[in-house]
């Protein structure tokens, strides 16, 4: 029984530490989902009990924080279990966040409200009626795991009074070691990615896709039609040529094989028109900047720096923007010299978590990616180019 045990529990932590490493290592991506659930619920409780509304429209402002928090709390708890550390607590801290968990992707699913629940990021991606399977399943094996692990042993001797006293999990120090190996991991981990970029990108803007062939169907669609007769109805793989057979409605098999990888990239003017090939030809130097009242204007700098050098190297730079109503006036204040367009701001924040942000692009391939911090020199996007 003691060996059925540790299996469960080492699946449960292997569980917990892919999943929490997907979200440490994006810990912007995991903000952003916790944002989405927070509006979701402020809007739930419009109307009904508006204290939980403006609660949850708050909450959705320390996204951020409680995306480190979780997220590396997740991994923390994912090495405890598989170390066999502290088990009897570590086992109850689990099911707590199980709960949570399962909570947060049942009220997705039953209610259609968050699609992706963002559990392994954007490495896996789940229903949500997978992602509540998926929550069900782990519960099961860690609610068995906590049966089956020893109970603590009294000791030889009570106390005055009769009282028992029980000996404490102890850990030896590799299990320690392990423990705090984690905890500055998950936390260093999540600094790298804020202050830099993601070191693994999960995403479908990776260096090297091509946005292009990003934008076209993955695979053909394919296609059954459910034809009626006389009463009957039938099953066509191609569509009947008798007219006799009349249409009753059309099943894409593999829907999701057969959509781009980026239904929703598109670039545009300020009058909507779709200018998508700038971005998708030549060599470019996209400056993406997401919202302009979360950035300091000293980070613009060297940015703008770049852009001057690039400029005697027939690199044409662009600045994509999300924020309609306050660019203008930023770019000015930035002299920020680059034409601009307009894309969604969920499109740019998937492209790159940085903003602003750089990403060097040839023929609609991406070259490079950096994080304001990492403003790249000339030289860099030359070798890459060449």
């Amino acid at each position: 029984m003691r060996v059925l045990q540790r299996i469960f529990a080492i699946l449960v932590g292997l569980v917990f530490m892919v999943s929490g490493f997907v979200k440490i290592d994006d810990p912007m991506g995991t903000a952003i989902k916790f944002e989405e659930y927070f509006h979701v619920f402020a809007d739930d409780m419009a109307g009904t009990i508006g204290f939980m509304e403006v609660f949850f429209n708050e909450m959705a402002h320390w996204s951020l924080i409680l995306s480190v928090l979780f997220s590396s709390f997740e991994f923390i708890l994912g090495v405890a279990l598989v170390v066999n550390y502290k088990p009897r607590l570590m086992q109850k801290a689990t099911l707590a966040l199980l709960v949570f968990f399962g909570f947060l992707t049942f009220y997705s699913a039953y209610f259609d409200k968050v699609t992706d629940c963002g559990c392994f990021g954007d490495a896996i991606k789940f229903s949500p009626w997978g992602s509540f399977t998926k929550d069900i399943i782990l519960l099961v094996l860690l609610l068995v795991a906590m049966v089956l692990t020893p109970k603590k042993k009294a000791s030889q001797f009570g106390t005055y009074g009769g009282d028992r006293n029980y000996t404490k999990d102890k850990s030896n120090p590799m299990q320690v070691l392990m423990v705090w190996l984690s905890i500055f991991f998950s936390f260093g981990l999540c600094y790298y990615a804020l202050e830099h970029l993601p070191p693994i990108d999960f995403r479908p803007y990776q260096i090297g896709a091509n946005i292009e062939e990003m934008m076209k169907p993955q695979a053909p669609c394919v296609n059954v039609y459910y034809m009626e007769k006389d009463g009957e109805e039938k099953v066509f793989e191609t569509y009947p040529t008798d007219p006799a057979w009349k249409f009753k409605r059309m099943e894409i098999l593999n829907e999701d094989e057969c959509k781009p990888l980026i239904p929703d990239y598109y670039i545009s003017n300020e009058n909507g028109d779709d200018l998508t090939e700038i971005t998708t030809t030549g060599t470019k130097l996209l400056i993406i900047v997401q919202n302009v009242s979360k950035i300091n204007f000293e980070v613009m700098e060297p940015i703008n720096n770049l852009i001057a050098d690039v400029s005697m190297k027939d690199v044409k730079a662009v600045t994509i923007t999300s924020d309609a109503s306050d660019f203008e006036k930023f770019r000015h204040d930035v002299q920020l010299a680059t034409p601009y367009y307009y894309a969604d701001a969920t499109v740019l924040k998937a492209m790159i978590r940085s903003n602003p942000g750089v990403i060097l692009v040839k023929d609609g391939t991406i070259l490079g990616k950096w994080h304001y911090n990492d403003t790249p020199t000339v030289e860099e996007l030359t070798t890459l180019i060449d």
